[in-house]
């Protein structure tokens, strides 16, 4: 049975961006309204609007300021021009109704060949050890033309963490040190979420790197799909995030 709030997306943001360590790795996030939409775009020329309750990629938009009050709006592999912040909002709100969704800080991920990616970073501790491990990771390639990396919405890749980033933009940071750091910042995020949901034995976080090799939290997951892993040739951490949820 899914836990009471656990794919409120905002409920989790807000609770993560109280630790003063996570802080600095999450992007500025607001319950969208005219106001914030417009308010966030005047402040970071480009913005992500997601549903707050969404999942696999659906609904996300990427909105871009072009200049001289002209605005490209970014869904799926479209991208409407439209003129002025107003226009914009509207333009979104045609399409998503009433949903409740947020305004988040759009973070310029590395990419490879021009394609964004993040990482999904599965954590996990066994029935009765208090010990929480990173099972495992898997890049998300964005497909050719996409703002999303889900992979079948966007049409994306499944990489090995470390293969991507060896082919990636980030080419003066070792991907030693990298992925050591996106361990970091999945336990840290742990251990606060766990607060919350006291009982849960595994999260996956979405994670990125922005062009400068610097971790950010795009979200965190109470009920990670294993399809990514099992899209991999190698099956070990599909194995070892299975062995996880039986031990």
């Amino acid at each position: 049975m899914p836990l009471p709030n656990s794919k409120n997306k905002f409920l989790k943001y807000r609770f993560m961006n109280s630790s003063p360590y996570l802080r600095p790795y999450m992007p500025e996030t607001r319950w969208m309204t005219a106001l914030s939409f417009q308010q966030m775009l005047t402040k970071y020329k480009k913005v992500i609007v997601k549903p707050v309750g969404g999942s696999r990629g659906q609904g996300v938009f990427q909105v871009s300021a072009l200049g001289n009050h002209l605005y490209e709006v970014h869904i799926e592999n479209r991208k409407y021009k439209v003129r002025g912040k107003r226009q914009a909002f509207a333009l979104i709100k045609r399409q998503v109704g009433a949903r409740g969704y947020m305004v988040q800080r759009c973070i310029s991920r590395a990419d490879i060949n021009g394609r964004p990616f993040d990482m999904r970073v599965i954590v996990q501790r066994k029935t009765n050890s208090p010990d929480w491990v990173v099972t495992a990771k898997v890049a998300k390639v964005a497909g050719s033309g996409y703002i999303v990396s889900n992979i079948e919405r966007s049409k994306g890749t499944i990489l090995p963490v470390g293969t991507a980033l060896r082919h990636s933009s980030l080419k003066g940071h070792s991907p030693h040190l990298l992925q050591k750091n996106l361990d970091r910042v999945a336990l840290r995020s742990t251990f606060k979420l766990k607060e919350l949901f006291p009982e849960h034995r595994i999260y996956g976080f979405d994670l990125a790197l922005d062009r400068h090799g610097r971790v950010w939290i795009i979200e965190g997951n109470l009920f990670p799909s294993r399809s990514h892993f099992r899209k991999l040739e190698d099956k070990t951490m599909l194995r070892r995030i299975n062995a996880y949820k039986l031990g």
